[in-house]
């Protein structure tokens, strides 16, 4: 079977680009390893510039009627000092909030506007076992599908597997890793009555936690722990460890006493940057997180990669009119170079982000409170929250 495309993974870069390149009428095929969707995701939220490009799409109705929690503000606490807050409704766009829901209703959506369209192909539960290759051109994958060994063929294929990417290695491309000094353990709990509105940032010492609204009415809560701190940590027991985000914030108490029983309660996610220093081979690009793992620091991985597929769109269409065969990598050379200067900000500010967190001694958890008082009264913080937030949207302008 042929396909002018094909791309493995279906989480939302490549969902997204199956859609983006459905309504171009490329005759498209989207690989998924899981037979559904319903899985458990902690990537959550979407930001406003990719919640601005859906609603563009004409998928936001479907998200509308499953529902979401809208999410309008970041703020960061030293206990109950304010350190640090933004409100999208002060920054000059007119798309004013992201939303937090459910993963997995995204991608559903997304697939349901996709299979409208006759020359998009959804195939679950298929693996990708390798490439197919005519000299050093990618020109299709071989994958499984119920213990069956398929072939596809393709002028391109495009990876989107996110952060353990198989294509990674059959495509024989270089990763930079950097491992960070420390783990991360997710949860969620039921939300206190009266909780404000928006993402939360609390910091106490040389602790924090991350407190996100989640739909319907839950927090999902983030603390770090020390690298490889898992088994330490577990040994002193759950009550320790509900004593060591309760003494950061203390409204969390009860919900986690009623909630959080044991550590099958809890997920521990490793904390990692991963990057390519070449996305593409002839016939083969990675978009995402397979070609750029990004901390989870302000959740923006989902949208850098939903970005990515939108802005990768007219350099596959043109390629395929202008192309007969495997679509050569020097074609992506400027799509590759103007991503790299996003996700580069994105990912520098994180690492920023990351080092005030990870302060230690008292001197550096005041400086910390010092940074972050500074960057609320800088003229120039809406603007680079407005580039964060809004990426390849940040001066748009016509109304949705």
């Amino acid at each position: 079977m042929n396909k002018e495309v094909v791309i493995v993974g279906g989480g939302p870069a490549g969902m997204l680009m199956g859609l983006l390149l459905a309504q171009e009428k490329v005759n498209v095929a989207v690989l998924e390893k899981n037979k559904d969707l319903s899985r458990d995701f902690r990537g959550e939220t979407i930001a406003p510039g990719s919640v601005y490009l859906l609603k563009k799409l004409g998928v936001f109705p479907a998200l509308e009627k499953h529902g979401f929690i809208k999410v309008r503000k970041i703020k960061m606490y030293d206990r109950e000092e304010k350190l640090f807050s933004v409100n999208f409704d002060e920054l000059d766009h007119p798309q004013k909030f992201g939303i937090d829901m459910p993963q997995p209703v995204v991608l559903e959506a997304l697939k349901e506007k996709a299979l409208t369209y006759p020359n998009f192909s959804y195939i679950e539960g298929a693996t990708c076992t390798d490439l197919i290759k005519d000299g050093e051109k990618v020109v299709g994958v071989r994958y499984k599908e119920s213990e069956q060994e398929f072939e596809l063929r393709s002028k391109l294929v495009i990876g989107a597997e996110g952060r353990y990417s198989r294509l990674q290695t059959l495509g024989n491309f270089q990763v930079q890793k950097k491992e960070f000094d420390r783990d991360l353990i997710w949860f969620k709990v039921p939300k206190p009555i009266d909780w404000e509105e928006g993402n939360l940032i609390k910091v106490y010492k040389n602790d924090h936690v991350i407190i996100l609204p989640t739909y319907p009415d839950y927090l999902r809560v983030g603390t770090y722990i020390s690298l490889g701190g898992n088994r330490e940590i577990k040994q002193k027991g759950i009550s320790s460890f509900i004593d060591k985000v309760c003494t950061i914030e203390p409204r969390l108490r009860k919900p986690m006493n009623e909630t959080i029983k044991s550590w099958e309660d809890t997920t521990l996610l490793k904390i990692f940057t991963a990057h390519l220093d070449n996305w593409a081979n002839d016939g083969l690009i990675l978009i995402g997180d397979s070609a750029h793992t990004m901390s989870p620091i302000l959740g923006q991985g989902v949208n850098i990669a939903m970005q990515d597929a939108f802005k990768l769109l007219p350099y596959v269409t043109n390629g395929l009119k202008e192309h007969s065969g495997a679509l050569p990598a020097d074609l992506f050379t400027d799509f590759i170079e103007k991503r790299k200067k996003q996700v580069s900000f994105v990912a520098s500010f994180q690492s920023r982000q990351e080092q005030n967190l990870a302060a230690s001694s008292p001197f550096q958890c005041t400086i910390r409170k010092v940074k972050m008082k500074l960057l609320d009264k800088a003229p120039f913080k809406n603007k680079v929250m407005r580039r964060l937030q809004y990426g390849i949207v940040e001066n748009e302008t016509m109304e949705v």
